[in-house]
């Protein structure tokens, strides 16, 4: 990122980095969540990274898309709590604020299932893929691949990151 990168500049970026991240790892959750934390100079390593290994799909269970947990999980690097407790959060000022965050993740939510019409994987790969395929069964996955699972699935984290990009920027001047 260079200083003087418009945001939209850094939005395509963020959103270009997840789409190749995911085509390098066939894992839409770590492509969307390595773009945006490479973008936003995110703290969280390799742990979270590491983390995030199944979340596509919920565990290939066509469950919550993983572009948009990846997402979820940047959100929650940039603007998220690092504690389980602390008192000075029972404030109002803290929980309105807290509200405000929980607002821009739901944003967040809702405009990903408005680009597909779903938020779930088993919804959208068939979108995009024209089929659905059921990646935890030995020929499906091969079958997936072959039919260019690894390019068509690089939309939905470079939409994820795309929407969660323009979210963070909006705090900046």
């Amino acid at each position: 990122m260079s200083s003087g990168d418009t945001k939209q500049e850094r939005i395509n970026r963020a959103s270009k980095l997840a789409g190749d991240y995911e085509e390098e790892s066939v894992n839409c959750a770590q492509g969307t969540l390595a773009g945006l934390m490479e973008e936003f100079q995110l703290e969280g390593g390799k742990e979270l990274l590491k983390a995030a290994t199944f979340m596509p799909g919920m565990m290939s269970r066509k469950e919550t898309c993983g572009a948009i947990l990846g997402g979820m999980m940047a959100l929650g690097l940039k603007y998220g709590r690092d504690k389980l407790s602390d008192p000075s959060w029972s404030t109002p000022e803290a929980n309105e604020e807290m509200f405000k965050v929980r607002q821009k993740v739901y944003r967040y939510c809702e405009a990903f299932k408005a680009e597909f019409g779903s938020t779930m994987c088993g919804d959208i790969r068939p979108l995009i893929m024209g089929r659905d395929y059921d990646t935890m069964n030995a020929d499906e996955r091969r079958q997936f691949l072959e039919d260019g699972g690894r390019t068509k699935c690089r939309v939905p984290p470079e939409v994820a990151a795309r929407i969660a990009a323009e979210i963070m920027l909006e705090d900046e001047d």
